[in-house]
């Protein structure tokens, strides 16, 4: 069995797949990708493996889980469901830099806007361990998983929330996705 999810390792996507083969007590293999939209573009070409991603999951075009559970009815069968803690997330400030760019998955998207009191501009990026690294090099913000941070005088934890997330199993089924059908 091979389950395919976001990477790296240091992800939650990761630690939920580690998670769901010790309950289930399975004999798989994690597969991780830079991105859940690459899994979603290859799905003809992993027919028979699994899928597991959060019901929290929103693309960089803005799709929820919902509109991509309904878009690929034919290519994905949901079979099992996980709830895991995930790690705590942490609202990130740089002091020392006159940036105004704040990183985030775009998941969190609406807990950074509800948390930042200043204009910024929001990149959303494909996982919390890439805002971390990108919020490194030249954000002023970043909504992160804790275990990324790396404090020092100038990088503070301005915020700090906790939450357990909902995770979908899915078995692919592969094959080729109907044609989207145009909406007035």
């Amino acid at each position: 069995m091979i389950i395919h999810t976001l990477g790296p390792a240091e992800t939650d996507s990761y630690q939920a797949a580690v998670t769901y083969i010790r309950k289930r007590h399975l004999d798989a293999q994690i597969k991780l990708h830079p991105s859940f939209e690459d899994i979603y573009q290859h799905l003809d070409q992993l027919t028979d493996n699994y899928l597991i991603v959060p019901a929290a999951f929103r693309d960089q075009q803005g799709d929820s889980w919902g509109d991509l559970h309904y878009r690929y009815i034919k290519q994905l069968q949901l079979v099992d469901s996980l709830v895991t803690e995930l790690a705590s997330l942490v609202l990130l400030q740089r002091t020392d830099t006159s940036s105004s760019v704040a990183y985030t998955h775009a998941a969190t998207l609406e807990l950074l806007r509800e948390s930042v009191n200043e204009k910024v501009t929001i990149v959303t990026v494909p996982s919390k361990y890439e805002a971390y690294q990108r919020f490194v090099n030249d954000g002023r913000y970043a909504l992160t998983s804790k275990k990324f941070a790396r404090l020092t005088p100038e990088i503070q934890i301005k915020e700090e929330y906790t939450a357990k997330m909902l995770w979908s199993i899915y078995r692919i089924r592969g094959g080729i996705k109907d044609e989207k059908i145009a909406t007035s």
